[in-house]
């Protein structure tokens, strides 16, 4: 009996941790006036969970969330600026082939695609190498991208995952407000640590760590 309500305190401790932070990253976002908010605010949601999913659990979830915030808020932006960019290209592009009469144009409809996976595939990383190293934007989509070419069964598990995370809160959108976004930070940031450590065993992919989190 005493171990059932040990099990049960443990769950119910992490859901309401995860509730939390998943109503922080709400919060944030729309104090960013949600355009402005989304990516501080999720590198901050990020910084969190990675020290979750080092072992830390007893961090000051708030400060090291408000402490993120303000000092990535301008990187958090131009990242976005950079990701909003480029969904503006690839989907021109996209529209561009498909309303063209030309043969030839028409065979560029699968590199398009290929390219739009790629994207994808490779921002499945961008947040944890930004909170776990300390990089700058242009090494961070660099090293995102060459994690996610080396590492196909890694990204394979963080797309389909989060593929199923998705469907699940389109399924129950009531968890939305208070899981969407810890769970499946944590999901990439746990992958991603895995990754992390893999690359550091079998090669010399060590860069400095993130300061970024409050102390």
């Amino acid at each position: 009996m005493i171990g059932f309500m040990r099990g049960f305190y443990s769950i119910s401790e992490w859901v309401l941790r995860f509730a939390y932070v998943n109503v922080l990253w709400i919060s944030f976002t729309l104090l960013g006036f949600g355009v402005f908010g989304f990516f501080p605010a999720t590198l901050a949601m990020f910084t969190v969970v990675r020290k979750w999913v080092l072992k830390q659990t007893d961090i000051p979830v708030f400060k090291s969330f408000w402490f993120t915030y303000k000092k990535e808020f301008v990187k958090g932006n131009l990242l976005g600026l950079i990701i909003g960019l480029s969904c503006f290209f690839m989907y021109s592009n996209i529209r561009i082939v498909e309303a063209t009469t030309v043969p030839t144009f028409k065979l560029l409809y699968v590199p398009n695609v290929i390219v739009i996976i790629l994207f994808i595939l490779t921002l499945l990383y961008i947040f944890p190498v930004l909170v776990h190293f300390d990089v700058n934007l242009k090494e961070a989509i660099k090293n995102s991208f060459i994690l996610m070419t080396i590492n196909p069964i890694a990204t394979f598990c963080m797309a389909t995952l989060t593929g199923f995370l998705c469907f699940i809160f389109i399924k129950i959108p009531g968890v939305i407000p208070f899981f969407s976004g810890s769970l499946i930070a944590f999901l990439l940031m746990w992958l991603s640590n895995y990754v992390f450590v893999k690359m550091n065993k079998v090669a010399d992919f060590s860069v400095k760590r993130t300061g970024t989190e409050a102390h």
